[in-house]
């Protein structure tokens, strides 16, 4: 098992090659490059050209954009890591994109780049991915496929897809649970806005007592009445106590 081609070298000491199909970006790479203060940088806008010139001086890294025609970077890489490209086939790829989604990421990786940065990057950004770089000991194996791979890559991604799915499952679990809560909770409330008032326990009583009370001056008042039309108060001499 061999190191990638910037393993233990200085900063100082890095020939880089840029694949780059904006003029800007290339003028912006080669800049940030050189302000590190790097051996030496080489600029191409396609794939075939950076192709050509690192078969016939292999760079110790290569920075390459992802979408490219017609030749695009995931297809520089294939092309890079297979075995009949050796020595090439162990420089190692850093991809900057401006596509930087979790299953890009995730295909380069798998196929052997070592890191993909996200466009716009900044000089303290590439710097520290470079120095990374430098320091990354993980061994380049040859595959039963016939390309060349980093070592442990492939295990390392399928323990992050887990624990990616493990997360989901459990943020979707999480929010099931929050659901159900909020619809008991409005359920409760809404029960309880429609319960009835309690009717009050005497009022029936209350009202038959009320009715009893005047039947019984009504009487009292007729009885009155006929105590006078009988003449009793109309007696000399009689005072009713």
């Amino acid at each position: 098992m061999k190191h990638h081609a910037a393993f233990g070298l200085a900063m100082e000491d890095i020939d880089a090659v840029v694949v780059e199909d904006s003029k800007p970006m290339q003028t912006i790479l080669r800049s940030i490059l050189l302000s590190f203060k790097v051996s030496r940088v080489r600029v191409f806008d396609s794939v075939d050209e950076a192709l050509e010139a690192s078969l016939a001086e292999p760079p110790n890294v290569i920075l390459t954009d992802w979408r490219m025609a017609p030749t695009s970077g995931y297809q520089f890489l294939r092309l890079v890591r297979h075995r009949h490209m050796e020595p090439l086939c162990y420089v190692p790829i850093l991809f900057i994109t401006a596509h930087g989604t979790r299953p890009l990421v995730d295909k380069a990786l798998r196929a052997g780049a070592h890191h993909v940065l996200v466009k716009p990057v900044s000089p303290s950004t590439l710097f520290k991915r470079l120095h990374w770089l430098l320091n990354d000991d993980r061994p380049m194996i040859l595959e039963h496929s016939g390309f060349y791979n980093i070592y442990g890559i492939q295990k390392t991604m399928d323990e992050q897809a887990e624990k990616m799915q493990s997360l989901a499952g459990a943020r979707l679990h999480h929010r099931t649970a929050v659901k159900k809560r909020a619809e008991v909770e409005d359920a409760v409330e809404e029960a309880f806005e429609k319960k009835e008032e309690p009717k009050p326990i005497f009022a029936g009583v209350k009202k038959r007592a009320v009715s009893k009370d005047k039947d019984i001056k009504k009487k009292f008042s007729a009885a009155a009445k006929h105590i006078r039309t009988a003449g009793f108060t109309g007696l000399k001499g009689f005072k009713p106590h």
